[in-house]
């Protein structure tokens, strides 16, 4: 019989008494009906838990073990024992985990931009004085606002390898929805958007303010930085970014021509997610293809080609 103490649940939340595991697993847990949660932020008191959230976290646990995710993905799933609208279900199984996993980025990702929808971030983008203003790099097609739809993205942000030494760029970030889906799904060091047009930044900065207040705390990795600049003046992303999103659907010629130029000097095994394909020699050289798919997005469905940063450095000719 099993006669230890209760589980402790460490700041990670990990359960790491296998004998625990097992009779939870088994379902033999009544030794270890009540469990104390320390949560990261030692700000919370502990709190019971039932055996079904019991059972539950040996499941992640489990999971975790034997199934390559990232720790926020990891966080997020312990996490729904939090969740009072949405209990745990006493059959959850080890197959359910990747598809709750998702369900709860998005929950998040949905109530963090419940006040900020697309709506409001097109008229913020429509009314900003750049618009008024003489802009030789930038046409006013490339300053259509667009955004993406946060289900498909977060499922092609699975698929890129990434460690907590990445950092993940969005070169046009809007009302930051890239940003953040990167960053509730990703263990990058940094997220970071650069956004050109102010009223667009401030409504990413109100975004980064709430995501502070009351979704953070979620998430082991969790920098967050908008920058309103121009993307061919701040350096930054061709410095040290990994996975560089370019919604470059609406560029013209001559912007990609400058985009392409900056990219190549991205260091090698770093991907590139853009919305339509560019094809200057010197980025054809530089870049492989490597996923080609369509995605959805506020005006429906976009091919996303990503492509990854080749080893060798392209000459580049006059």
């Amino acid at each position: 019989p099993i006669s230890k103490p209760p589980v402790v649940i460490s700041s990670s939340i990990c359960i790491n008494d296998r004998n625990a595991i097992n009779a939870i697993r088994n379902g033999a847990a009544s030794h270890y009906s009540t469990v104390s949660m320390v949560l990261k932020n030692k700000k919370l008191s502990t709190k019971k838990l039932g055996p079904e959230q019991i059972k539950y976290l040996a499941l992640v646990e489990e999971w975790k073990a034997t199934k390559i995710i990232t720790d926020n993905l990891y966080s997020l799933l312990k996490d729904v024992v939090n969740d009072k609208d949405n209990p745990v279900k006493d059959d959850v199984c080890l197959q359910d985990l990747d598809q709750l996993a998702q369900d709860k980025v998005l929950l998040e990702l949905n109530s963090l931009f419940e006040e900020y929808t697309f709506a409001t971030a097109k008229d913020a983008s429509l009314t900003d004085d750049i618009r008024r203003d003489t802009c030789e790099q930038h046409t006013e097609d490339s300053l259509v606002y667009g955004e993406i739809d946060l289900r498909g993205f977060c499922q092609l942000l699975n698929e890129i390898p990434h460690t907590p030494d990445d950092v993940f760029y969005d070169l046009g970030s809007g009302s930051g929805r890239a940003v953040m889906a990167a960053r509730f799904m990703g263990d990058f060091q940094e997220c970071i958007g650069i956004e050109l047009l102010e009223n667009l930044h401030q409504l990413a900065s109100s975004v980064k303010s709430l995501y502070k207040f009351q979704y953070q705390h979620k998430l082991i990795h969790q920098h967050v930085q908008f920058v309103c600049s121009d993307l061919l003046d701040y350096d930054g992303w061709w410095k040290n970014g990994t996975v560089v999103y370019i919604p470059n659907l609406l560029f013209d010629a001559n912007l990609m021509s400058q985009i392409a130029e900056k990219a190549i000097k991205l260091q090698p095994g770093a991907h590139c997610i853009c919305l339509k394909k560019i094809t200057t020699t010197t980025f054809d050289s530089a870049f492989e293809l490597i996923q080609q798919r369509p995605v959805t997005m506020s005006w429906g469905q976009s091919n996303v080609y990503v492509y990854r940063r080749r080893n060798a450095t392209p000459t580049i000719k006059d």
